[in-house]
């Protein structure tokens, strides 16, 4: 009897300290801070972000457009979170949060950090082929964002999307397919046409 005394003080005792230590996943850190005051949040399921994105590319014929809405199939579940006026969130969890994510698989894509300030995007991904998990999370002066986004992207596609960008390209079309101008064509004088008396 004894020992079952201690063995369920000891599971007690275990989940109470898991569920007050510090997030190990986004969900985990979303869940835990988007009811404090002065915390604006918002989820959007990975379906709506599908469905919403074909029924747009369907209807648009903008080719730069249509490129976007393409890449935006690919992303999944999205969370939001913002506050101002004051840190509902302290510094010390959310460099606590970064800590935990970066030893669960998160890599570091750009990290600025300065006496005051913290903004950091980081990624999950498998193998090096696809990005799985992409969050971006920043704080200054009292004011806070965190972005987490799933996704099915490639590397690929978000370095081809950049390059069209930066070149001027057309997006949909490769380098050597661009359309080549029409040639100037000679503008005819125009026939004088005498009026009959």
């Amino acid at each position: 009897m004894r020992s079952t005394i201690i063995i369920t003080i000891g599971f007690l005792a275990a989940f109470l300290l898991s569920s007050c230590s510090s997030p190990k996943t986004t969900a985990q850190f979303y869940q835990q801070y988007k009811h404090r005051e002065g915390v604006t949040n918002f989820k959007m399921p990975g379906w709506v972000v599908w469905l919403g994105g074909g029924i747009a590319y369907n209807s648009v014929r903008n080719e730069k457009s249509r490129m976007y809405l393409g890449l935006a199939r690919k992303v999944g579940k999205m969370r939001f979170m913002a506050s101002e006026d004051g840190m509902a969130i302290t510094p010390e969890e959310i460099n606590s949060f970064l800590s935990n994510i970066r030893q669960n698989g998160y890599e570091d894509l750009l990290h600025v950090k300065d006496a005051e300030s913290n903004f950091s995007i980081l990624v999950r991904d498998n193998d090096g082929q696809k990005l799985k998990n992409l969050v971006i999370l920043g704080y200054d002066d009292g004011e806070l964002f965190f972005f987490d986004m799933k996704s099915r992207l490639k590397y690929e596609d978000i370095v081809d999307v950049t390059n069209r960008i930066l070149s001027g390209e057309r997006p949909g079309k490769k380098k050597h397919e661009q359309e080549e101008e029409p040639p100037v064509q000679e503008e005819e004088e125009p026939a004088v046409v005498v009026p009959r008396a």
